[in-house]
């Protein structure tokens, strides 16, 4: 899809570092079912309905419908694709230079080079001697940019030939200067190695036409990351030396960008715009343009920026990221349309005001919105948020089976995933824009509404609280109702739902599902003195009670037959003892359907 396309700016070319080395240990693509099995093998192809993964020699089949998300390896890369030449971390060097030979045949080969300095003055000296060229630093019109087409060169070809030597890349029209990226930081934060940048915010990206230290910074923690390519002049054995202070440490890799680095995440900027979509799913990034094409984002994804253009009706809601977190505003949402769109904005005095009406775009500078049948513009440093609603893509149905696809740099897309084989997936999102992203971008897919779909994950078509007295408890998702982890007597549920006597939790189940299944019981903090009648029906029948559950009732899992049932009411009622400790968790309730009759059936 032509919105989508890599960004070749190098300052977006670096990554955050990571030090450890991918595990020896035989590593599998994982596949999670929706009764908790896991299948580990390789996965060969998925499309809307299935997923085949070879375990062994074996190539299973396994209907989407049956699985709750799977993920793929980290890329099995060859040794040879890159190379540590020089670790500077290493305890066992001695004062002064590290050095490193390698074999290069003649022309450009990429490198990257990560570094980090403590405290007093700084000190990077990088030189590289061998055939044409004497020992010294590397000169200004040998270096060149890791630029998109870099980017795109396969990793299976950073090559190392019969007699040894590094095989150059092919580049047409190599750009000069080289990228890096600088970070800063102060008490608290302690850095000790080339892992710990990865934590710290970048205080600024930039080209420098040298490959050594910009600048004798004293009294100052500061780390950054050069990457580029070194054009070599003829075949032969080079010898790189690296030398620091002992405040200091540095890395220099030569050839594919470093296994041990490889999937790394940009942070999350500090500013820019959180969304979400109409259908599930979310994205944290830069907002470039908003016209008549669409929405234009910028976002992370791996090592990459990535350009995302999404149809206006997709996204549901837009809040604005403060570099600085102290002028977060607060925002009233009580009363807002359900209709029109909503823009909250800043007023003189500094507090929130919100418009309703319809936005139009935005431009550099501005917010275009209707509003009174007259079309205005509201200067963007006044916009908090927008939620868009005239125009919104409604789901068709709140259980529609589909796929939340996480990036790696956490956006979340919802769609359908169809891979087969090759490096680049193919999404379709539930709106009709289809675009393709390369494979190892996927961190991981989770199957929304499938088999076994988790109560927490569902609004409730009904809530009703009634408080013994006047004090009245919030039912809570995944925690208890003062913030604890769940837990019933001594096993703990990382999902569950915790409610407060009186509440009635009514949920819509459109004869989807056959089964119901939960672990119920009282909080384990409410000791001894919780005392609730409970109950689950479905469609008013009555499915389980228990007039007086306790910490002293047994907790036993329920598998409770919803077959053809439209609703699944769950009721903790006041129990004896008033209303003291009646905290009640449901632990992992979740919903298993029919396996519908045209996808195909689980093979384990």
């Amino acid at each position: 899809m032509k919105n989508w396309r890599w960004r070749g700016a190098a300052i977006t070319g670096l990554v955050w570092l990571v030090g450890s080395v991918i595990s020896s240990t035989v590593q599998a693509d994982e596949v999670v079912l929706y009764d908790g099995k896991k299948v580990t093998g390789t996965i060969r192809s998925v499309d809307s309905q299935t997923l085949k993964i070879e375990v062994g020699k074996d190539l299973q089949e396994i209907s989407l419908f049956d699985v709750t998300s799977y993920k793929f390896l980290e890329p099995a890369l060859p040794q040879n694709v890159s190379q540590l030449l020089i670790d500077g971390e290493k305890p066992s060097y001695a004062a002064g230079p590290r050095t490193a030979k390698v074999k290069l045949r003649k022309g450009l080969h990429r490198f990257t080079l990560p570094y980090y300095h403590s405290v007093g003055l700084a000190k990077l000296e990088i030189q590289v001697s061998g055939p044409g060229m004497k020992k010294a630093e590397v000169p200004k019109d040998q270096l060149f940019r890791v630029n998109a087409e870099v980017r795109e060169i396969p990793s299976r070809e950073y090559q190392v030939d019969e007699a040894g030597f590094r095989l150059p890349v092919k580049i047409e029209k190599p750009e000069k200067y080289i990228a890096y990226r600088l970070m800063e930081w102060s008490h608290p934060v302690d850095v000790k190695s080339v892992d710990d940048l990865k934590a710290v915010p970048v205080k600024r990206y930039g080209a420098s036409p040298r490959l050594a230290l910009l600048s004798r910074r004293s009294a100052i923690n500061f780390g950054f990351v050069f990457e580029g390519l070194i054009q070599i002049p003829q075949d032969g054995e080079y010898e790189f030396a690296v030398e620091t202070d002992k405040n200091s440490k540095a890395k220099l890799y030569i050839g594919a960008y470093p296994s041990e680095l490889y999937k790394q995440a940009k942070s999350n900027k500090s500013f820019g715009w959180k969304v979400t979509f109409s259908q599930s799913g979310s994205l944290t990034g830069t907002l470039k343009e908003w016209n008549d094409t669409g929405i234009h984002f910028q976002i992370p994804a791996a090592e990459k920026e990535i350009d995302l253009t999404l149809k206006p009706g997709a996204v549901h809601e837009l809040w604005k990221i403060q570099e600085d977190t102290k002028q977060t505003k607060t925002v009233d949402r009580k009363g807002e349309s359900k209709t029109e769109d909503s823009a909250y904005v800043t007023t003189q005095d500094g507090n929130v005001h919100r418009v309703s009406g319809e936005v139009v775009g935005m431009n550099e500078q501005s917010l275009l919105f209707q509003y009174q049948g007259q079309q205005r513009e509201v200067n963007l440093d006044r916009v908090v948020g927008l939620v868009l609603q005239k125009n919104r893509v409604k789901p068709e149905s709140k259980l529609a089976l589909q796929s939340l696809m996480t990036l790696i740099g956490n956006t979340q897309i919802p769609g359908v995933v169809e891979w087969n084989e090759g490096a680049t997936a193919s999404i379709t999102m539930p709106w009709g824009d289809r675009f393709s992203i390369n494979k190892d971008y996927l961190e991981s897919v989770k199957t929304v509404n499938a088999r076994s779909v988790s109560l927490v994950e569902i609004q409730p078509d009904s809530v009703t609280q009634v408080p013994f007295f006047n004090q009245q408890y919030p039912y809570q998702i995944n925690k208890s109702l003062i913030g604890q982890p769940l837990k019933i007597g001594t096993q703990s549920f990382s999902k569950g739902i915790c409610v407060h006597a009186r509440t009635v939790l009514v949920y819509q189940l459109g004869k989807n599902f056959e089964k119901f299944q939960t672990s119920p019981g009282l909080q384990a903090e409410t000791g001894a003195l919780g005392n609730v009648a409970v109950k689950v029906m479905a469609d008013q029948k009555i499915l389980f009670e228990n007039p007086e559950f306790t910490s002293a009732t047994k907790t036993e899992s329920l598998d409770l037959d919803v077959t053809g049932c439209e609703t699944l009411t769950l009721v903790v009622d006041f129990g004896k003892n008033q209303d003291v400790g009646d905290r009640f968790v449901w632990g992992n309730p979740r919903l298993i359907r029919k396996s519908p009759k045209e996808l195909a059936t689980n093979q384990k």
